[in-house]
């Protein structure tokens, strides 16, 4: 068994561990984990296969989903994501450890992938030259402006409230391109194409609410009220 596949150990028994803390010699210290998920915002990928190392960790993961909870050994791995429609495979290198993101965030950059984190806050992942104007109301109708975010780039929620709701424009031009309804706060909001680039329609964004923490994350999506 590679080294990969025995810090992978979330889809792995206790039964070793247990007879290991029986035997002699000090009794058996096992290494610091931590949970992570990852959430496959790419649109060119529909169903995806996860890999960390030589362990699967999740078969034809939907675009827009978030995978089950992995405990990972800290150190450093081959992330692998296989696209099951033709077996194209993109590979990142990531690091576990105290101090990295909870939720690997699988996203569409121009022509390529990349492999980020989901900061607390609002987080451009919307492949476009273009950045966005974005309006989040609260359930007092106050708000938070924030001009031209770039793309990856991200800003912190200012508001307590529960509720909010997302607006967004193309920086430069007046009309509105998203609104969310109203919708229960949510630790990170995340922006993103909605449709494949050879789509007449891959011009539109897409969002989803995303709460996580040390132990738990789930993820929303949130329509366009615009259609």
């Amino acid at each position: 068994m590679s080294i990969d596949r025995r810090k992978v150990i979330g889809l792995i028994g206790a039964s070793a561990a247990t007879v290991l803390a029986g035997c002699g010699g000090g009794g058996y210290q096992p290494p610091p984990t931590r949970f992570v998920w990852l959430l496959n915002l790419n649109p060119e990928f529909l169903e995806v296969d996860v890999s960390f190392g030589a362990t699967t960790v999740a078969v034809a993961l939907p675009f827009q989903a978030l995978t089950a909870r992995i405990e990972v050994e800290y150190g450093s791995y081959t992330v692998a994501l296989r696209d099951r429609s033709d077996n194209f495979t993109v590979t990142f290198g990531v690091v576990i450890d105290a101090t990295s993101p909870s939720v690997l965030v699988f996203y569409r950059r121009f022509l390529s992938s990349r492999l980020g984190s989901a900061p607390l806050g609002i987080v451009n992942y919307f492949d476009s030259t273009v950045p966005l104007d974005v309006d989040l109301f609260d359930g007092g109708n106050l708000v938070q402006l924030v001009d031209a975010l770039q793309f990856e780039g991200s800003e912190p929620q200012v508001s307590n409230s529960f509720d909010c709701e997302l607006d967004l424009f193309a920086t430069g031009f007046p009309g509105l391109i998203y609104n969310s309804g109203l919708r229960p706060r949510t630790d990170s909001i995340i922006v993103f194409p909605r449709f494949p680039a050879g789509l007449a329609r891959s011009g539109e964004v897409a969002v989803v609410g995303l709460n996580h923490g040390l132990t738990s994350a789930s993820v929303a999506i949130w329509s366009n009220s615009l259609g």
